[in-house]
């Protein structure tokens, strides 16, 4: 992936927000969190393109104040950090939440291509 491309995925991925809280119909700032072999932490990263937007809770397990972290997590679902299982349980598996995320990617694009084509018409 050129410096260019991961400029713009990273960039798409922090407008569209926190996959697993658009999930659950929210909207969430979001990290980008690289996607491992295997699925676990610590183990290599699979590269740019296997990327997706988490939140901070979602991603790290950051508890925001005025919370615990079981608040959190009746709140806010299970975090990938702090409950892996229950994450993947709820919100899917690594592979299907990528694609879910390059579906949207793809939706966004395919919307500024037909805004851009109207405004060139008019």
């Amino acid at each position: 992936m050129t410096p260019k491309a991961r400029e713009r995925r990273f960039s798409r991925l922090k407008f569209m927000g926190c996959i697993a809280c658009w999930t659950e119909g929210t909207m969430a700032n979001a990290e980008i969190h690289h996607l491992n072999l295997g699925g676990h932490a610590g183990q290599k990263r699979r590269g740019d393109e296997f990327t997706i937007p988490l939140c901070r809770w979602h991603h790290q397990g950051h508890v925001e104040a005025g919370h615990t972290a079981t608040s959190m997590r009746e709140v806010r679902g299970p975090s990938l950090a702090r409950h892996s299982k229950k994450f993947r349980e709820k919100y899917g598996k690594d592979d299907a939440l990528l694609a879910k995320v390059n579906d949207l990617l793809r939706q966004m694009d395919e919307a500024d291509a037909f805004r851009t084509e109207a405004q060139e018409s008019q």
